[in-house]
């Protein structure tokens, strides 16, 4: 009785150390030597089942940013997801206004090539399917202060400016210009007459808004009935990503000899047009949310899906020292998905009871370290397993110690969970410090290109590896 009343004790003080700091004794931040042995005598392992159900938000509208990368580029079809299509709109500018073309001895310039010029980053799917763009002129002036969103299909004009056929995978290729040599760049040639055009307009151009009034910006449109199975990502920033004019005068018989560059600056406005299409994908097969959960869920980046999942067996849950709880959640196996990549990071977030449909960070277990960290201790990075078939897929783990911690010892809500592939998180309403005294600053974190992965998940169902939560915990 007297080793009784001691390791009760023990357990009593442990606990209270636990509770009061808040803090939950884990591999990531103590060491896995500090978990305890799981000895069906003091401390258990289980599991709880999770309901889990998927809810399409291919619909949802986002805006992507000057510094994130532009998606351009046609899916016909992800036998998971369905098609999609991403068009870029973008204004190119002068260096500065008024701007003074190089001379020429007879002041007589010819335009040998026009050429749009985007920096690659990368592909998401297949990259070896042939894509067709056609570049036109936006129909109305864009706007560079204005937060456009990827549902916002610009208006164009019908003159076709320039078109070209690509294979993504040959677009890291090296290219050797007048001049130039470098890689990773999609190159799109304009028609010379408009390259005329605006040379002849460059003398009467005294500003930027004058510039605006003559060229309003490209419309880059990706053909859907060209086909294609990939995103192809671009990024605006680079010096590479510009409107090259190459011309000489007339009595200059070397080529492409003076380069006329319009680049994306501050002034400069773009655009990110991202549309999902369902078709008759496989996710339709699960979108009625019954109540008992779906088998499979369905988590693709925005504009894509989530699930909303519960535990319900949390509920009534005795008081214990929880020294690892960990919601898991593993890839299944689909060879026809081969090519479409897992996102980079699914995140959960709970239920606002002061927000009905809003969701907020899950306290105790986010922390603002978590962004510097590459979420080390809270989780969502895949990492590769081999499943029981041996084949390899993908996992996502979430640390949720201390917020089970919260519920079982403080009563806290069990409340509705949302896991989701964003393409970003952030904090920008207020700072705020949350249950467990962590500070929340302001913040706004890329946690996935747009529209970039999508994966399959194990839902809730009966096979081993379904969605759950797993709890390493120690009776009081």
């Amino acid at each position: 009785m007297y080793n009784g009343v001691l390791r009760a004790t023990f357990f009593t003080l442990l606990a209270a150390i636990l509770f009061s700091a808040c803090t939950k004794i884990d591999t990531t931040s103590v060491g896995s030597e500090l978990i305890p042995g799981v000895d069906n005598i003091n401390t258990f392992d289980t599991s709880f089942n999770i309901i889990g159900t998927n809810y399409d938000n291919s619909s949802e509208c986002d805006s992507v940013s000057r510094n994130d990368l532009q998606a351009l580029g046609i899916i016909s079809n992800n036998p998971l997801f369905g098609g999609s299509q991403a068009n870029m709109y973008l204004a190119l500018k002068l260096f500065s206004y008024p701007y003074t073309l190089p001379a020429h001895d007879d002041q007589t310039m010819v335009v040998d090539s026009v050429v749009l010029i985007l920096r690659y980053s990368h592909s998401y799917g297949d990259s070896t399917v042939p894509q067709h763009v056609s570049v036109y002129e936006v129909s109305d002036p864009m706007d560079f202060t204005k937060p456009y969103k990827t549902c916002d299909l610009l208006s164009h004009e019908s003159q076709l400016l320039g078109e070209k056929t690509f294979i993504p995978k040959n677009l890291d290729d090296s290219i050797h210009a007048f001049k130039e040599n470098d890689a990773n760049e999609l190159r799109i040639p304009i028609s010379n007459s408009w390259g005329l055009s605006l040379i002849n307009n460059i003398p009467n151009i005294s500003s930027d808004s004058a510039f605006k009034l003559f060229f309003k910006g490209f419309a880059i449109i990706a053909d859907q009935s060209a086909g294609g199975q990939a995103l192809n990502y671009f990024n605006l920033n680079s010096s590479a990503t510009r409107l090259a004019v190459y011309t000489r005068s007339s009595k200059d018989t070397v080529k492409d000899s003076t380069i006329l560059n319009l680049t994306f600056n501050g002034n400069s406005a773009q655009a990110n047009y991202v549309h999902v299409d369902r078709n008759s994908s496989e996710i339709t097969q699960f979108l009625s949310q019954p109540s008992t959960g779906d088998s499979i869920l369905y988590i693709q980046s925005t504009p894509g899906s989530y699930a909303l999942l519960k535990i319900p067996g949390l509920n009534g849950f005795p008081n214990s020292v929880i020294n690892q709880a960990q919601i898991i959640a593993e890839q299944v196996y689909e060879p026809s998905a081969t090519p479409f990549s897992v996102p980079r990071q699914l995140f959960i977030e709970i239920a606002d009871p002061s927000n009905p449909g809003q969701y907020k960070l899950v306290p105790c277990d986010f922390t603002m370290t978590e962004l510097q960290s590459g979420f080390s201790h809270f989780g969502g990075r895949p990492k590769t397993i081999t499943n029981n078939s041996g084949q390899l897929v993908a996992q996502y783990n979430f640390d949720v110690s201390r917020y089970i911690q919260s519920i079982v010892t403080r009563g806290a809500t069990n409340a509705v969970i949302k896991l989701s592939a964003p393409f970003y998180i952030q904090n920008t309403t207020a700072a705020y410090v949350d249950t467990c005294d962590n500070p929340i600053s302001l913040f706004s974190f890329n946690t996935n290109n747009i529209g970039e992965g999508g994966v399959k998940l194990n839902g809730t169902n009966v096979t081993p590896t379904h969605i759950r939560l797993r709890v390493v915990y120690s009776k009081l």
